[in-house]
């Protein structure tokens, strides 16, 4: 009787902290998770929607102007054809509209007919934050055309800074709900069998367990504070932690929750699929109406020496502020991306005057002191153009830029090589 009142014992100390921890685990993720993926859907739309602005800004230069009841940018229809949306809409999944003021001029939403919901109104708030005060503006519930959208709504202005329109991507309320509901499926899924596992290897040892009580003792009181990456000899050694198991899992969930969107969620600029969209949007410019661009790839020198010294994490805070550098300089000119790793494309729709500010560009890299902690560390790039000539592909372009970038890396780095 006393052997089995012990085992008794050791069975409930088992089982009542590991239910008692699994509900608690349960009841905090639900609302962790649920505001987790509400940030993460915000900033993708938020970076969708930039994206979405950047693309209407380099799609001509001049200001945007309504006419004949067409939006146009410096005189050309601004995707008379939707193509600026629908490549939005193609490769995210998530619907986007563009405004004049506060009428959608193109947009992906459609009736249940199939009809381009255009000529409609946003909302008085989105108007009175957009449009008046110029401001970004998020929601989690914005009704279009009686569906519910978690909704990012970013001002378009013109040279003068006046505020003439504003482009909006969104994501249906219910597809994020369900992602929602399917991530605490899947949390619950795994708490349950994690729990299961634990209490049926803490049952089947218990008889070894009686004869090491001051072991079990002190796993058991671990266990009751949250503590599971304890040990107990023998076989329990060699086997993960259940409990960490199920928080990686449920991490790993919510990571893959990030949807691919058109921008490098590190740096902010164009990720490779918008960059290869711009690149055969400039030569479609260029076989129809002969209009000469420039291609860059860049290189930040030495970049594995720096990341080996200051720390992967320093690397990143220089990719973050040459990007920053990038996005001024090629602001109205072109399109710069983050091409892989520490290699970045640049795209000037105008080849006049395309290599001088190119040098400009690089002269203030090579001026930046970028800070981490209390490193001060100084960066050059070498960069590799071609200018698009007949008979060019995207591919050859490309390819003629990337040699000349190597060829300036093999012979002395931090330089322009463009013939």
């Amino acid at each position: 009787m006393k052997r089995k009142s012990i085992r008794f014992a050791i069975n409930e100390l088992a089982v009542l902290p590991l239910i008692c921890l699994g509900l608690l685990i349960l009841v905090v993720s639900i609302p962790v998770i649920y505001g987790a993926i509400g940030s993460e859907t915000e900033d993708g739309l938020k970076n969708l929607s930039h994206a979405l602005l950047e693309k209407c800004n380099v799609w001509e230069n001049g200001d945007y102007s309504l006419e004949n009841g067409v939006m146009c940018k410096g005189g050309v229809p601004l995707g008379e054809d939707y193509y600026i949306v629908d490549s939005v809409k193609d490769v995210s999944g998530i619907d986007a509209t563009i405004f004049w003021g506060d009428t959608r001029m193109l947009t992906t939403v459609r009736t249940e007919n199939g009809e381009r919901v255009v000529g409609t109104k946003a909302s008085e708030k989105v108007v009175h934050k957009v449009l008046e005060d110029g401001e970004d503006y998020f929601s989690e519930s914005v009704l279009v055309n009686d569906v519910s959208y978690y909704g990012y709504y970013t001002p378009i202005r013109n040279s003068d800074d006046s505020v003439v329109g504003m482009v909006f991507v969104g994501k249906s309320r219910e597809r994020v709900v369900n992602a929602i509901f399917h991530v605490v499926f899947r949390v619950l899924i795994v708490a349950m069998v994690v729990t299961a596992v634990t209490l049926l290897v803490s049952l089947q040892y218990a008889g070894w367990m009686i004869n090491s009580l001051s072991k079990t003792r002190e796993f058991l009181g671990n266990a009751a504070q949250g503590r599971l990456e304890c040990q107990i000899d023998g076989e329990l050694i060699e086997r993960p932690d259940e409990i960490g198991d199920m928080a990686r899992s449920a991490q790993a969930l919510q990571k893959s929750m990030l949807k691919l969107i058109g921008t490098d969620p590190l740096t902010g600029l164009y990720n490779r699929r918008n960059c290869t969209e711009a690149l055969n949007h400039a030569m479609r410019e260029y076989c129809e109406n002969g209009k000469t661009y420039m291609v860059v790839i860049g290189d930040i020198d030495d970049f594995k020496h720096l990341n080996d010294t200051y720390g992967h994490p320093a690397g990143d805070q220089v990719l973050r502020e040459l990007s920053e550098i990038f996005r001024s300089y090629m602001r109205k000119k072109g399109v710069a991306a983050r091409w892989g790793g520490e290699e970045f494309l640049f795209i000037y729709n105008e080849e006049q005057g395309a290599l001088q500010e190119l040098e400009h560009m690089m002269e203030k890299i090579r001026g930046t002191q970028i800070c981490y902690k209390e490193q001060k560390i100084n960066v050059t790039m070498t960069f590799g153009a071609a200018v698009c000539e007949e008979g060019d592909t995207t591919d050859s372009l490309i390819k003629r830029a990337d040699d000349r970038l190597y060829f300036g890396k093999a012979n002395g780095k931090n330089q322009i090589v463009s013939e």
